[in-house]
């Protein structure tokens, strides 16, 4: 198979590069950091005898990322599988962004997303292939942390359902996880209301239902069970919850 993975130099990103690489998969790793993307992708080919192609792309400034991607990929296999774990989170994502940063976070976690999965169709189309996309428990239901972020994952969701409903799986098959917590450096200690997953054991998974048919699940499968607490409290209630 050949995969994309967009986000690739860090976290689940770098951890899917790694699962795909153990499975045989060309790759092509796309990032802002292209000393990161080169190490990475020398690690790679050196333990897992596969082709790994990089592209460093700044998504927070680059106006038509999917045109970029679309020029990378004219020199290797059709394209398999799109994974789309790119995303960015602010601590101070509270109604108190400036415009510029605001637009910062759409553009890596909606901008480029939509952008990218919109110029790549076609390719997916021609090889029945999958889009893989991440969302977020953040999105659930709105409160006053991670505003831009879960509106950004929140829509998301929207692009995974228009997409199933255009497309029947016989053309594309769409994929949706809904993450809770990450064990990653943004998460390393910070005191979270749930215990952190290693990003390895997500990528195994993901790596394991590509082939799947379209469909969407909570990742760990607990915080499904937490979603539906969420979104069914009573308001009273839940308002209680910010802070």
């Amino acid at each position: 198979m050949t995969s994309l993975i967009v986000g690739a130099s860090s976290g689940l990103g770098r951890a899917l590069a790694q699962e795909l690489a153990g499975r045989g998969h060309e790759l092509l790793l796309v990032s802002s950091d292209a000393r990161d993307l080169d190490a990475i992708a020398a690690d790679l080919r050196l333990r897992h005898d596969v082709t790994v192609h990089v592209l460093a792309l700044d998504l927070a400034h680059e106006a038509d990322p999917g045109a970029r991607l679309a020029g990378a990929l004219d020199t290797m296999p059709a394209l398999d599988a799109l994974l789309l774990p790119v995303g960015l989170s602010r601590s101070d994502d509270d109604f108190g962004l400036d415009a510029a940063r605001i637009g910062q976070l759409l553009a890596i976690n909606l901008h480029a997303p939509l952008a990218i999965v919109q110029a790549l169709l076609p390719r997916l189309l021609a090889s029945r292939g999958v889009i893989v996309l991440f969302g977020s428990i953040a999105a659930v239901r709105g409160r006053g942390r991670n505003v831009v972020y879960a509106a950004a994952k929140r829509a998301l969701e929207s692009l995974h359902e228009s997409l199933r409903q255009r497309y029947p799986p016989q053309q594309l098959r769409v994929q949706l996880y809904r993450l809770g917590f990450l064990a990653t450096n943004l998460t390393h200690g910070v005191a979270l209301p749930a215990p952190a997953t290693e990003p390895a054991l997500v990528a195994r998974i993901v790596a394991a239902r590509l082939t799947r048919e379209s469909a969407r699940w909570y990742l760990p499968r607990r915080f499904g069970l937490i979603a539906l607490l969420v979104r069914w409290m009573p308001w009273p209630l839940y308002r209680r919850m910010r802070g």
